[in-house]
């Protein structure tokens, strides 16, 4: 069987496919189910003999309509089931050139119940239809299977009794919810719903929902996946991702002051240079060193000169903006990169930060520190950004020896040497 045969006999619209001389060559699963005539019966009828006597004056007009190369579109007709009654048919119509068959896609005027029921009983998936009250008016062998319930025992249960208890009352509030403006939900839409199996055990699901309307009452088709071991696996995929990002996080940055470190640099400067290339920005860097922080260190000892860097790191990143960059560069000597940001501006920064740790260290020792910085104004040359990263560092650099040199604790540019 061929994609264009299951297409035909798995649709959940009626089809029929018919000559010009009253016979039905064939008709699919959701037409003979929705009128009763098996394809054999249909075969044997002649069509005329089917369709109301009221309506076939229209459907011979159509079918002029048709030989004379023209589709026709959403013909209403009405045609004898074989229970007695007629059921009202809209469908479009099309005539095939070279064998002259008719090729007829109907839909009921009024129902489409019976054909989702075929349909749910093919499909590849679990699938409930239930009435406005939440009952269960149909259940394929997957539903059933689904929720190890045996043939027919769904039929006439509460939909709610497919749901975990502590849950049903708000299920009843969302089905009430969907019911005031019905609309075809895709699967995705939710992704912490539970089913419960007849055992007890509760396991994920997730549905999609389809509004049925059969003589003016609403009914909902509710197709069901078991994604239990997908959320199982998307969770740890999750988890693992969340470590992974956790211990990237870890080796950016220095664990002692959580700034970054400084293998972190050459990897973030490249970014930092190209932004601030294409904006024609400055960037600015400061390299600070705690002054006398060896004597610190002897006087009152590793554990404190810690406390004290954790402090300083604390300080500096208060003062400094969002986007700019501090790293620990050695010991105690901490390197600061500035996009958008010129001389003026990173002078202002740095000597904030001087003042402050001259003024306000929360450890109660006074302590001062120096500052070096160098702007790098694009576009100043086409340098590489390795190269204008060493430019920073060095120039910094220099200037924060000038700044040692000249009594410490204070902030030099190195345009200023």
């Amino acid at each position: 069987m061929n994609e264009f045969e299951n297409f035909f006999n798995f649709s959940t619209d009626p089809m029929t496919i018919a000559d010009t001389n009253g016979r039905i060559v064939h008709a699919n699963i959701a037409y003979t189910a929705t009128t009763g005539w098996s394809v054999d019966e249909l075969k044997a009828i002649s069509y005329w003999e089917l369709i109301h006597p009221d309506d076939r004056d229209k459907t011979r007009a159509a079918l002029k309509t048709l030989q004379a190369g023209h589709p026709v579109f959403a013909l209403e007709y009405r045609f004898l089931c074989k229970d007695g009654s007629y059921k009202t048919f809209l469908a479009n119509i099309n005539q095939n050139k070279d064998s002259g068959y008719l090729y007829a896609l109907s839909r009921l005027k009024e129902g489409q119940i019976v054909p989702y029921i075929i349909a749910a009983n093919t499909a590849p998936l679990a699938v409930i239809i239930v009435d406005t009250s939440g009952v269960i008016i149909h259940a394929n062998i997957l539903a059933e299977s689904m929720f190890e319930y045996k043939t027919g025992e769904l039929l006439a249960k509460s939909i709610e009794e497919l749901i975990p208890k502590r849950l049903r009352e708000k299920h009843i509030s969302h089905r009430e919810e969907y019911q005031a403006g019905p609309s075809i939900r895709p699967m995705g839409s939710y992704y912490n719903l539970k089913g419960l199996k007849k055992n007890g055990l509760e396991f994920r699901v997730d549905i999609a929902l389809n509004p049925l309307h059969e003589q003016n009452e609403l009914y909902v088709a509710c197709s069901i996946l078991d994604i239990t071991e997908k959320m199982n696996t998307a969770e740890l995929a999750l988890n693992l991702e969340r470590e992974n990002s956790r211990l990237a996080k870890l080796a950016q940055r220095d664990p002692l002051t959580q700034t970054y470190n400084r293998r972190i640099i050459d990897e973030l400067f490249p970014n930092i240079a190209e932004e601030c290339r294409k904006l024609n920005k400055n960037v600015s860097t400061i390299m600070l060193d705690v002054d006398n922080f060896k004597v610190f260190n002897d006087t009152h000892g590793h554990q404190t000169g810690d406390l004290l860097l954790k402090e300083l790191a604390h300080i500096a990143q208060s003062h400094i903006r969002e986007n700019d960059i501090l790293v620990r560069y050695g010991g105690e000597e901490f390197f600061i990169i500035m996009p958008n940001c010129g001389q003026h501006q990173a002078s202002e920064v740095a000597e904030r930060i001087r003042s402050s740790l001259e003024k306000d260290m929360a450890l109660g020792y006074k302590i001062t520190a120096s500052f070096g910085i160098s702007t790098y104004a694009f576009p100043n040359t086409q340098l590489p950004a390795n190269e204008i990263l060493a430019n920073l560092i060095d120039e910094s650099d220099q200037a924060l020896y000038h700044a040692k040199k000249n009594g410490r604790n204070r902030v030099q540019h190195y345009s200023s040497i």
